[in-house]
């Protein structure tokens, strides 16, 4: 992601987060596919995801779900959903 300043001039600007990828990436590049496959796989969620927000004193709780038999992707899913927010 690139970021400009008012006149227009790209910025470099370096993150944390950037930082942390890059160390990841270098991580897996040096892995063997058998261990790349395993570490995603370590990294899996077993049970369904599950976000809990709290406002105004009500609980508000999320959980995705995903029909294995759709021929939508997660991509269409999210792209559908922010499509409606704007």
């Amino acid at each position: 992601m690139k970021y400009y300043d008012d006149q227009g001039n790209e910025l470099n600007i370096r993150t944390e987060l950037n930082d942390m990828l890059g160390e990841l990436y270098d991580k897996l590049d040096k892995m063997t596919p058998e261990e790349r496959m395993a570490w995603y796989a370590r990294g899996m969620y077993i049970k369904p995801l599950k976000y809990t927000q709290e406002i105004d004193n009500t609980i508000y709780i999320v959980r995705t779900s995903f029909n294995d038999n759709s021929n939508l992707t997660v991509y269409d899913t999210v792209e559908r959903i922010t499509s409606k927010a704007i």
